[in-house]
């Protein structure tokens, strides 16, 4: 079966993951916060922000979702490598929060209580650190994706977090609101479409370049979705490049070419991945990531010819700082 075809049939089998959402929709479950983790924080020269954990996306294998053209065998022998389990796929489901200029920033809200028990544990990873989901004044919006947009809007389709104005670069907005006709059943289009449609009257469009609330310089890294926005978040001299989902798991950093049937265009992903491989190697960045083992905050080095991810090291499990 060639990629197209894995794709093709791993759309029916998960309800349209290629261009939507991430596994089927589960039933409805509000947010629990004795399951949260403690948010660790990150401090980005006078920058103090939080790294929440929202949950987990689980699937019962790797392939075909990951790696659909690569031999089976090969694929076994780099996870071995990588001490990576063959049998099953995690990813962690982050979100950061940014406080700066007496505005409390969101970049995207997690799954909401669309992926059942698995996720939905942003509110309470808040509220540890003493914010309410009614003080948060801005959500950054990364891309229409069902564990990045569950979180806006809670079972009745009211807004969880009523004070915040939305933030969206105008080409995925424009992406998700022509992706499909009105006949379309595909869930993740049209959970899209609806949360875009709720938030309109909240919501600003930006372009690729601009720098929002003095700290965040959007960029296109185009092929996860079509205008997948990702961030260099600085203070001062120091900064943290949010690379959102350009990478899911390590062995996308070492075979940036294997990709995902979850990437709207594979072969573009490809090259965004090439292209933030090499500024990582060249340049040393520090890069954060939405679904990169915890705290999905590392390097991207060259060892023996071939790009790897190295967790940052660190010692105090509640606070970094850069």
């Amino acid at each position: 079966m060639n990629r197209r075809e894995v794709i093709k049939s791993t759309m029916l089998v998960t309800g349209g993951v290629l261009s939507s959402s991430l596994v089927s929709f589960t039933p409805f479950k509000e947010s629990n916060q004795q399951q949260c983790y403690a948010p660790l924080r990150l401090d980005i020269g006078d920058l103090e922000t939080y790294i929440i954990n929202d949950g987990v996306v689980r699937l019962p294998s790797i392939q075909p979702i990951f790696a659909p053209d690569v031999d089976k065998e090969k694929l076994t022998t780099e996870l071995k490598r990588l001490h990576i389990s063959e049998n099953k796929f995690e990813g962690s489901l982050n979100v950061l929060l940014i406080k700066n200029e007496g505005k409390l920033i969101l970049l995207d809200t997690g799954a909401g209580g669309k992926f059942g028990e698995n996720a939905g544990n942003l509110i309470g990873g808040l509220k540890s650190i003493d914010i309410e989901a009614s003080d948060i004044t801005d959500i950054i919006i990364t891309h229409g994706h069902i564990d990045h947009i569950g979180g806006i809007l809670d079972q009745q389709d009211n807004f969880v977090f009523p004070s915040a104005q939305y933030h969206l670069a105008e080409k995925e907005y424009e992406f998700w609101m022509s992706e499909q006709d009105s006949s379309t059943n595909d869930q993740g289009v049209l959970l899209a479409q609806k949360v875009f449609s709720k938030i309109e009257d909240k919501l600003h469009l930006f372009q690729y370049g601009t720098v929002l609330f003095s700290c965040l310089k959007t960029e296109l890294a185009e092929g996860h979705t079509k205008g997948h926005t990702i961030f260099n978040i600085f203070s001062g001299e120091k900064s943290v490049k949010h690379i959102v989902d350009t990478f899911h798991s390590p062995f996308l950093v070492s075979k940036p070419e294997w990709g995902t049937a979850w990437d709207t265009d594979f072969d573009q992903a490809v090259k965004t991945r090439l292209r933030i491989i090499k500024e990582g190697t060249d340049n040393g960045t520090l890069f954060l990531s939405c679904h990169l083992p915890w705290p999905s905050l590392g390097y991207i080095d060259k060892i023996n010819g071939e790009s790897q991810w190295t967790i940052i090291p660190y010692v105090d499990p509640t606070r970094i700082t850069v």
